[in-house]
C-alpha cells in the first residue's frame, strides 16, 4: 500500500485583539468559534487584549463580528504566521468544495484564459 506523506498547508496568522474588559468572555468565544488558540489575555485600565493564533479562513467576517460584540468599540490586527497541515477531515472537505466549484468544473475551457 502507498501511504501518501502530502498534506495541504493553511496560513495561520498571529492575531492582537482589543476590547473592552466587559467583553472579555465574547472575545474568547469569537476565537474559539473561529478554530483559534487563545496564548493569553492581559487585561489593563478596563481594556482587555487577547493574543491569538487562527487560521486566516476562520478570520473572513471577523471585523463585523468583533464590532457587534464590542458594540464598535473593539480592534484587532493580524499577521502572517506560517503555513500548518489542515486535517485530514478538513483536506478532504476542502478538496469536496473545489471539485464542485465553477474554477474546477472550467479548467481547460476557454474562460480560464
Amino acid at each position: 500500500a502507498v501511504v501518501s506523506t502530502q498534506s495541504t498547508g493553511e496560513p495561520w496568522m498571529e492575531i492582537e485583539i482589543t476590547a473592552p474588559d466587559g467583553s472579555s468572555g465574547a472575545v474568547l468565544q469569537s476565537m474559539t468559534k473561529r478554530r483559534g488558540i487563545v496564548k493569553s489575555l492581559d487585561i489593563k485600565e478596563g481594556i482587555c487584549t487577547v493574543y491569538a493564533r487562527a487560521p486566516l479562513q476562520g478570520m473572513f467576517g471577523y471585523t463585523t463580528e468583533l464590532r457587534s460584540i464590542t458594540q464598535g468599540t473593539g480592534l484587532f490586527t493580524m499577521e502572517f504566521s506560517a503555513y500548518e497541515a489542515v486535517e485530514e477531515d478538513d483536506q478532504a472537505q476542502m478538496i469536496a468544495q473545489y471539485r464542485e466549484s465553477k474554477a474546477y468544473k472550467n479548467q481547460g475551457t476557454s474562460e480560464n484564459v
